[in-house]
């Protein structure tokens, strides 16, 4: 309300109109000697000197402050322009310059507020009465008297209601401004935040690739390194395993081009439909041989969970088994996913040496070496997934891991206790 108070001049050339029309009623009507009076040129010289000063006002208020006049300023003028009202009403004989007095309460709405407004209306409408009734005790029987009293009421409050329009308009446009201003910062910080949105999402891109790379590839060339190793240990005594190292590992090899053809291929074909039950199944076919035993078992449906979590799961396992036949010199792993109507549940089980889990708090620091459990624990707060290790040297190693079937409707703890081997 404060900015409208400080606009005093709403409309710039309505007053001026009222001044040249009061010095125009008040010179027709001492001209034409409709006063009763003899025409003085010297009152009507001082009546027009009068009504210059506060037209004189009106041009300097505007060229100085525009529409804009400060609230202090507004009010010393209202008050020099009451002062002048009061001398134009006492060289006006004409009765028009009564008129004037609706101006005072339109200008104080906005430098002083309603209340000011409405005190003022009260204050000239006493005054005019006053005036009436020192003329003729008996005012209110007169039907032209009491018609310019009727006349001047409804002026004052057309004069007050409009000043209220125009304050609500000021104070709506200021508003709009505002929006304005706000919307035009709203718009500069969002596209600062579309920056950096893309600038994140370029990274989490990065990331997924790096995920990608160390859970298909690197799985494969561990497998590949392993067989390769095998296959020169036993080349001499037992050329049949170094023989059968050799074809695992050029399988392997095989199976490692295939997924990244695979992996190429869902860049360009995001929509792509994958199959967990179809890719584990060929994994562990893969992986299977006379020295480590792979028992798959899957239960329920997999329809219904996003091709993200399905992944994240397939990507875990191919985690689980590379680590197996790096470190755990197993014979036997169980690998058994269950599908319910809310999660999904993984559990990989070995028969290796185990190890102590201590350990991975050495290895916290060292980002090359856990890239793998980094990278799985990503996989899995993208689906609202948790996984936990269970191991204890000579007693082998028991993984869980659970993706929600619909992470945008369950609530899953994404801050989950992350251990791997």
């Amino acid at each position: 309300m404060q900015a409208s108070r400080a606009t005093a001049r709403p409309f710039p050339w309505v007053f001026s109109l009222v001044y040249l029309g009061v010095l125009f009623a008040g010179a027709y009507y001492d001209v034409t000697g409709l006063c009763g009076q003899v025409f003085v040129p010297a009152r009507l010289a001082s009546l027009a000197a009068v009504l210059l000063l506060p037209l004189t006002l009106e041009q300097f208020e505007r060229w100085r402050y525009g529409l804009r006049t400060p609230q202090r300023v507004a009010v010393f003028l209202l008050i020099v322009r009451m002062v002048l009202f009061e001398i134009v009403v006492a060289f006006d004989c004409s009765g028009f310059s009564k008129f004037l007095y609706l101006i005072v309460p339109f200008i104080a709405y906005f430098c002083l507020g309603k209340a000011a407004s409405y005190t003022l209306a009260a204050f000239y409408s006493s005054i005019f009465i006053t005036r009436l009734w020192s003329f003729n005790p008996t005012w209110y029987l007169n039907q032209e008297w009491v018609s310019d009293l009727l006349i001047f009421a409804i002026g004052l409050m057309f004069a007050i209601s409009m000043a209220k329009v125009v304050s609500d308009e000021a104070v709506s446009r200021l508003r709009a401004e505002t929006l304005l201003a706000d919307l035009d910062l709203s718009h500069q910080q969002l596209k600062k935040y579309t920056e950096q949105v893309a600038g994140l999402a370029a990274a989490e891109e990065r990331n997924r690739m790096a995920r990608d790379i160390h859970d298909s590839l690197g799985h494969y060339l561990t497998v590949i390194n392993v067989q390769l190793e095998k296959a020169l240990a036993f080349r001499e005594r037992n050329p049949q395993d170094a023989e059968q190292a050799i074809w695992d590992a050029k399988r392997s090899a095989k199976q490692a081009l295939q997924d990244v053809r695979q992996s190429v291929g869902a860049l360009r074909y995001a929509d792509e439909v994958f199959s967990l039950t179809a890719n584990l199944t060929e994994l562990a076919q893969n992986m299977s041989n006379k020295h480590l035993v792979i028992d798959l078992q899957i239960v329920g449906d997999e329809f219904g969970f996003s091709k993200l979590g399905l992944m994240s799961l397939y990507r875990a396992v191919q985690e689980g088994l590379t680590n197996i036949q790096k470190h755990a010199e197993a014979s036997h792993v169980k690998l058994r996913i269950v599908f319910d109507e809310q999660e999904a549940c993984l559990y990989i089980e070995d028969d290796g040496h185990g190890f102590d889990l201590t350990i991975l708090d050495h290895l916290s620091a060292n980002r090359q070496e856990r890239f793998g459990l980094q990278g799985l624990h990503e996989r899995l707060e993208l689906v609202g997934g948790s996984v936990k290790v269970e191991s204890r040297p000579n007693h082998g190693t028991h993984l869980f891991i659970t993706v929600p079937k619909n992470p945008l409707t369950l609530e899953h703890a994404t801050g989950s206790v992350v251990d791997s081997t």
